[in-house]
């Protein structure tokens, strides 16, 4: 999996962490159940910049069998962030497939170095069934 750490990540989320005191050194809560809940809060006014700055988190979790990220593959269905709770819908290739807990935990990790996410919801789902029309065009 690649680390959340790249060159344009890091620029982006160091702006956002210095024009609003909020940063990644908070340690965010994470629910592995799909609950709601957390601490809630603002956005601040940026919520089209977490947003941003949490897909960008989510393409480089990486799906170790295929070579791709998860949002170039078409597997995260949704990501809603209400207040400091960013919720996952996301799907694997196949059920049943070995890579859940790290797809999972690559999900949670990326998500964490976001300004402004204090808490990861990650959902899994299986509807609809993924299938390879779902991959972005042009990634291969």
């Amino acid at each position: 999996m690649n680390e959340t750490g790249g060159v344009p990540f890091r620029r982006a989320a160091a702006a956002l962490d210095r024009r609003d005191g909020v940063g990644p050194a908070r340690a965010p809560d994470v629910r592995m159940d799909g609950a709601s809940g957390g601490p809630g809060g603002d956005s601040g006014g940026r919520p089209d910049a977490v947003e941003a700055l949490a897909w960008e988190a989510l393409g480089t979790v990486i799906d170790p069998e295929i070579g791709l990220d998860i949002v170039t593959l078409g597997m995260v269905y949704d990501l809603t962030l209400a207040g400091e709770v960013a919720r996952v819908t996301y799907t694997l290739t196949t059920p049943g497939c070995t890579m859940e807990q790290h797809i999972t935990n690559g999900i949670v990790h990326a998500l964490r170095a976001v300004p402004g996410i204090a808490v990861v919801e990650p959902v899994l789902t299986w509807e609809p069934h993924w299938h390879p029309g779902m991959i972005r065009e042009g990634a291969w």
